[in-house]
């Protein structure tokens, strides 16, 4: 889950995407996990200022706009952060995101992974962003995990291309971190060519991994369990980093500072306007 930052591009009359991606853990994997798919948020404060959800069926949750389209900067730790009344609705954030998905493969690069590509093949259809839907709202609903979270994961990690490529893992005892949600040692899709049906199962697996975990690591279950009275942010820094400074979430510890910062400014709109954060 630990994927080094994707090349940030271009979009839309020279409009730059956010930089997805998280830098490779060095190491053994923060927690392993078991029967990942039956994993959800259980601590309580996560529901009330973190990123549980109980209620993921309404997609109408949120300040009821979609935000602003811009980058703010934040600091320190978690208090510093915009909490979860900020945060925008998710059919909202959904329906903004849908045309950064249908180019994102493109956009990456399509090619061989091993030479360097973002993408292994072409993507998102109409039909695919369908299904990158189902799985967050199957998953939200089984994880307990705020679909809004899961949604700008995925787009902080893959920009929601289906075909994204893994990022090789420098040490060969350590599992590669593929997928829409880049996770630690999960799987990658099944391809284009495959059945609707084998798609949204592939699809789906990709978002189970990323939120609920693998064996061979944690997900944003496990991250939001440890730290889910803090809204999201030091869940955020936990998936990207395994590890947190909590009075600096900025501090990437060797994976992407941006990281928390990215985070929090699409859950409050930004998709499409230049990051900030190196003048942060």
């Amino acid at each position: 889950m630990f994927a080094k930052a994707i090349a940030s591009f271009m979009m839309l009359a020279s409009c730059a995407f956010g930089a997805p991606g998280k830098n490779v853990q060095i190491g053994a994997p923060h927690e392993l996990v078991s029967n990942p798919s039956g994993q959800k948020v259980t601590s309580s404060e996560a529901f009330t200022s973190g990123a549980g959800n109980r209620d993921n069926s309404n997609i109408y949750d949120g300040t009821g706009n979609a935000g602003t389209d811009q980058y703010n900067c934040y600091y320190g730790g978690w208090e510093n952060f915009p909490p979860k009344s900020e945060w925008i609705e998710f059919d909202a954030m959904w329906n903004y995101s849908k045309s950064a998905m249908s180019t994102s493969c493109s956009d990456l690069g399509i090619g061989s992974c091993s030479n360097g590509a973002g993408a292994f093949g072409s993507g998102d259809s109409g039909q695919q962003i369908g299904m990158i839907w189902n799985a967050i709202q199957q998953v939200a609903e089984s994880s307990l995990v705020d679909h809004r979270f899961i949604l700008a994961t995925i787009l902080q990690e893959s920009s929601g291309c289906v075909n994204v490529c893994a990022t090789t893992n420098p040490d060969p005892s350590q599992p590669d971190n593929p997928g829409l949600m880049q996770s630690d040692g999960g799987s990658t899709f099944v391809g284009n060519s495959a059945s609707n049906s084998a798609q949204q199962t592939s699809i789906t697996q990709m978002v189970i991994d990323g939120t609920q975990g693998t064996a061979d690591g944690d997900g944003l279950v496990q991250c939001i369990n440890q730290y889910g009275n803090v809204y999201e942010t030091q869940a955020a820094r936990c998936y990207n980093s395994g590890s947190v400074d909590s009075s600096d979430l900025n501090n990437g510890e060797g994976a992407t500072n941006s990281y928390v910062n990215d985070i929090a400014n699409r859950l409050t709109g930004w998709l499409y306007s230049n990051s900030n954060f190196d003048n942060c």
